[in-house]
């Protein structure tokens, strides 16, 4: 007489949603970690370093009056810190905003590149042009769509002691335009998830992502390590790519900074289409993490795959799958809101969590479209089509 028989599927799932929570336990742990270090830091008093803000722009007039008048407004002192804005090929009057507050502001210097190369990224070349034409010890990057508050720099830089070579930040979404309410707080609860995974993975020292919107390093280990050229060709990854890089050649010590003085405000996605290109262009990068992080990712997308072929088995009748798919459902949402819940509460975004629920129900909806989008390798950025993959020959100064 035979037992029953264990239906692989379902025994698959359960092994992925197994991996995952203990993964989430893992990002917890690490979480935990990077508080006590922020607790313990004591950086030097006497020791205010020099910083270079610097921001890559392309057709961002609508923004940057606004960018500007928040760097400008720095709490820091005045001949400690300078802002470098590189003017990425503009075609909408973005030039003539930078070169009259060069004019105004002796703290400004803008860089203008008109031209495009075959195998340098449009936006990392930018940055590539701004960092080393900066003077600053410290690289404070974001975009030019945000609005750092005027504690940014000073919060920043307070993360860094002898050992700390890059610290990563949390950029909340900003709404600018008309959003529905509940829409509006499930894509700000996203944003902070993935905020989440970067300052707990920092805290076991290797961030599995960043945001090229709240980022700084040290310039020096930039040019030591030839910044950006390991990954040049790839269109997006100034963020993530790079600090995985960085973790590759040995920076050392990496840093989250969790002090809501050091939060910085990014524009969310105006339109759905916005949205579905920014996921998209997220995505396409997983397999150019490093093999275990890659085999990490695909674990995930197959769990949340799997849930999704689960849903629609049982609407098409599979009956005998819907405790189990239950279930994981259940244990993998838990284990997500025990992870959020810690770094919501210490961002100060715990309001944000009384939309988990909805969340979570589209959630693997969400993985597997835009992680299969990804896979594709397409998207637009910036007026421009893209795949993941593509020295400054035409390039103006003013200071």
């Amino acid at each position: 007489m035979t037992g029953p028989v264990v239906n692989p599927i379902l025994l698959i799932l359960g092994a992925l949603v197994l991996f995952y929570s203990v993964s989430l336990l893992v990002l917890m742990a690490g979480f935990a970690r990077l508080k006590r270090a922020a607790a313990r830091r004591s950086p030097a008093q006497n020791h205010v370093p020099s910083l270079s803000i610097v921001v890559a722009a392309r057709n961002e007039s609508h923004h940057l009056p606004r960018l500007l008048d928040c760097l400008f407004a720095q709490d820091y002192p005045a001949g400690k810190f300078e802002i470098i804005v590189v003017d990425d090929r503009s075609e909408d009057g973005s030039w003539d905003i930078l070169q009259r507050a060069v004019r105004e502001h002796p703290r400004f210097r803008a860089l203008h590149v008109t031209d495009l190369l075959p195998d340098f990224a449009p936006k990392k070349r930018a940055l590539d042009l701004g960092i080393r034409s900066a003077s600053g010890e410290i690289i404070l990057l974001t975009d030019a769509d945000c609005s750092p508050p005027p504690t940014w720099a000073r919060a920043m830089a307070g993360c860094y002691t002898g050992e700390t070579n890059i610290v990563l930040g949390y950029s909340p979404y900003r709404f600018d335009q008309p959003v529905p309410f509940l829409v509006r707080r499930m894509l700000a609860l996203d944003y902070l998830s993935l905020a989440a995974i970067a300052a707990a993975s920092a805290g076991w020292g290797r961030p599995l992502t960043a945001t090229g919107t709240n980022l700084s390093y040290r310039r020096e280990e930039f040019l030591r390590t030839n910044g950006f050229e390991k990954i040049k060709h790839w269109v997006s990854g100034d963020d993530d790519l790079f600090v995985h890089r960085a973790a590759e050649d040995g920076w050392g010590r990496f840093s989250f900074a969790t002090a809501p003085e050091s939060f910085v405000p990014a524009a969310a996605p105006s339109s759905w289409r916005q949205f579905a290109n920014q996921r998209a262009r997220y995505a396409s990068k997983g397999r150019d993490y490093d093999l275990r992080v890659t085999l990490g990712l695909l674990a995930v997308y197959l769990l949340n795959v799997s849930l999704v072929l689960g849903v629609v088995g049982v609407v098409g009748g599979m009956s005998a799958w819907a405790l189990p798919v239950f279930l994981v459902w259940c244990a993998k949402s838990l284990f997500e809101f025990l992870f959020l819940v810690r770094v919501a509460f210490a961002f100060r975004e715990q309001r944000l969590l009384f939309y988990f629920l909805p969340t979570a129900l589209l959630h693997p909806w969400y993985v597997s479209i835009f992680g299969f989008a990804g896979l594709l390798g397409r998207f637009r950025w910036k007026g421009d089509d893209f795949r993941k993959t593509v020295e400054p020959r035409h390039v103006r100064n003013l200071q």
